[in-house]
């Protein structure tokens, strides 16, 4: 009997041991790209309330909603987009930091690789640490530039300010 069990512990022990989780991973990418890993975790939250499945369309198109798509698998979310959005040639963000799809090519990434976890953030991480260099370490262009591309547009000034009013409320 106890020879049954033993496995059975081993394996649930070093599954649930192998899984880092996300503020590991924030942390984990922070040192590794020198950037303030509070930031990091504001920015993913913001972005995606932390969920991994989830695809934002920024377009609209015949029946398809603009806006977050939140899916219970990475298959799901990897099929919609392969065969929905990909196909209508729209442009959409994807997986826990919403990493925009304009970064597939650059990075020799496909969607799939988006919707997992440590690559997302990896990815997002260093979207932000060049921002920070393009910007001259100005956290606010810098989360600007995250969410529009753009070091001061009104929109990302406004976006900028509610991730780190998240980082400040998240880590009172």
């Amino acid at each position: 009997m106890n020879y049954i069990l033993l496995p059975i512990i081993f394996i649930i022990f070093f599954t649930g041991c192998a899984t880092k989780s996300h503020q590991q991973l924030f942390i984990e990418k922070g040192e590794k790209y020198n950037v303030n890993y509070k930031t990091l975790h504001a920015i993913c939250k913001k972005e995606s309330g932390l969920n991994v499945n989830v695809v934002n369309v920024n377009e609209s198109i015949f029946d398809i909603q603009r806006g977050p798509h939140y899916f219970t698998s990475a298959f799901k979310a990897n099929l919609y987009m392969d065969f929905v959005l990909d196909p209508l040639l729209l442009n959409y963000d994807v997986g826990i930091c919403q990493i925009n799809k304009q970064h597939l090519n650059r990075l020799k990434l496909d969607n799939e690789d988006l919707l997992d976890r440590e690559t997302n953030i990896d990815i997002a991480t260093r979207i932000y640490r060049y921002n920070l260099k393009v910007c001259r370490g100005n956290i606010m262009c810098a989360l600007s530039m995250y969410n529009t591309g753009t070091r001061s547009s009104r929109r990302g000034i406004a976006y900028a300010k509610k991730v780190i009013r998240l980082r400040n409320k998240l880590y009172k």
